[in-house]
């Protein structure tokens, strides 16, 4: 008889197979985590700024969406200042602390932007959402869309 002949892995190459996959696995879902936390504060954005357009058409008056302490926040704007004053009524919320994210909006006009009675903003706007190194950027039009464009500005 020849030699024996051995097949097979050992339980050390194993155990370092499983090792360099575990990693692998880890660095991929943190990739991806922070890929869905950022598309879903993008969409609840979206849904704030077009619940402030509707609410603005609904009423039949100005609604102001300004930047507060930890993100955004809309109300009715009785005054037409563009401002959230004390006894205008707040109307919604919206905070990218909790996906872990930073915001950036940039208006015309400060502190922020207000949807007319017809749905439409007194300037165009754009919101920049950050999360570690990426971005989501969303465009609101002198027609009042929001929509989703690459790169930081909006054109």
């Amino acid at each position: 008889m020849g030699p024996l002949v051995k097949r097979g892995l050992s339980l050390l190459e194993l155990l370092v197979v499983l090792a360099v996959l575990g990693i692998l696995g880890a660095l991929a879902y943190t990739n991806y985590s922070a890929a869905y936390r950022l598309r879903a504060a993008g969409t609840e954005l979206r849904t704030f700024l077009l619940a402030a357009r509707t609410e603005a058409i609904r009423r039949g008056t100005g609604v102001a969406v300004v930047p507060e302490d930890r993100g955004l926040l809309s109300c009715v704007d009785e005054n037409r200042n563009r401002a959230c004053d004390p006894g205008e009524a707040p109307l919604r919320r919206f905070d990218p602390g909790g996906y872990g994210a930073a915001l950036d909006l940039r208006s015309g006009f400060s502190p922020g932007l207000r949807f007319n009675a017809l749905g439409r903003p007194n300037t165009g706007a754009s919101l920049v959402l950050r999360l570690g190194g990426r971005s989501l950027t969303l465009c609101v039009g002198m027609g009042g869309r929001v929509r989703e464009v690459s790169g930081d500005a909006c054109s």
